[in-house]
């Protein structure tokens, strides 16, 4: 079998070509960095503005969610319209860009107070340029907002007394809410351009040994208090046992007026009805005056004697004689 040689050869690509070629690929690399560079996308709560360092121009704020294009050598500045919060707290829970550490500052007698605050706030989208052009670094609130708020409390603090910042949390609170959100609003970099929802005092935090005596003094008013109560209740239980004790007396005497009046009532109807009696006898009996006294002493020896006999623990012996009659009263053995 013979051997046939095969010569495969590449086919011949022009310069020309190539050329064209590698421009088209050139070209559509070129413009997709352009578009790269020149199409930009905001997410909903973000605001930008477009800087051109070569005209030295800056767009009008893009509020998001937008898709915007810009030159490719144009640069974005971006923030968020949505609400930010400044956390002024303690020391050691001061951490991140929003949260700083509290204001220590003195009172007017030199005591050292903590203030921990929480600041609410808001960009003006709309005016976002302006605010670019005087914070290019969008730094508004190291520069301005936390300044000020420490600048305020420490100018509100040294003015008043511990006591006296006791006494008035609520006030002192309200007046640094409210001159602060002043404050804000009047400053000529960010009047117009940040606003101020609301400012909250948390708390005034004093020095470990300053609360501690507070809390002995505290301690001691609550104990004074009630030992007054204590001396206040006593005092009111011997003025009501003095009142028992005098109404009760009061009630036994007049029980015991009344009993006598009664009494004495009882003994005039009685010798009323003696007397009545005694003179009805002697009119019927038509006695004289020695005769009369006679009948009368023995009326009032015979009611007696009855009075005697009623109480069951006598008896009558009855004799009958020469000259007259005599009734011994004969008293029994108690059984």
């Amino acid at each position: 079998m013979a051997y046939i040689p095969v010569q495969v050869r590449a086919p011949r690509v022009s310069r020309r070509a190539t050329a064209i070629f590698v421009a088209i690929v050139l070209a559509f690399l070129i413009a997709a960095v352009v578009a790269a560079l020149s199409v930009f996308s905001l997410p909903a709560g973000i605001v930008a503005v477009v800087v051109d360092p070569v005209s030295g121009t800056i767009s009008k704020p893009v509020v998001g969610p937008a898709v915007g294009f810009k030159a490719p050598w144009a640069y974005l500045i971006e923030d968020t319209y949505a609400i930010e919060v400044i956390e002024f707290v303690q020391r050691e829970r001061a951490s991140g860009r929003w949260t700083f550490s509290a204001p220590e500052v003195l009172t007017k007698d030199g005591v050292i107070v903590t203030v921990e605050m929480v600041v609410r706030y808001r960009i003006v989208p709309e005016k976002f340029d302006e605010l670019v052009r005087k914070f290019p670094q969008v730094d508004y609130d190291d520069k301005v907002l936390v300044p000020k708020a420490r600048q305020l409390i420490r100018d509100i603090i040294s003015k008043v007394t511990l006591d006296y910042l006791i006494a008035n949390r609520d006030l002192i609170a309200r007046q640094i809410e409210e001159q602060y959100r002043s404050s804000i609003e009047n400053d000529p970099t960010l009047s117009g351009l940040v606003v101020v929802l609301d400012v909250n005092v948390l708390n005034f935090i004093l020095p470990q040994q300053v609360t501690d005596a507070i809390n002995r003094k505290v301690a001691a008013q609550q104990d004074a208090i009630r030992a007054q109560f204590e001396r206040q209740r006593v005092e009111e239980l011997a003025r009501a046992n003095y009142t028992r004790i005098v109404l009760a007396a009061m009630a036994e005497a007049n029980a015991t007026v009344t009993r006598a009046m009664a009494q004495a009532r009882q003994i005039a109807l009685l010798a009323n009805a003696t007397k009545t009696a005694i003179e009805m006898i002697i009119k019927a009996a038509g006695a004289n005056a020695t005769e009369a006294a006679r009948l009368a002493e023995l009326y009032i020896y015979l009611s007696g004697l009855r009075d005697v006999a009623q109480s069951g623990n006598v008896q009558i012996v009855a004799l009958t004689g020469g000259g007259g009659q005599i009734v011994p009263v004969i008293p029994l053995a108690a059984r």
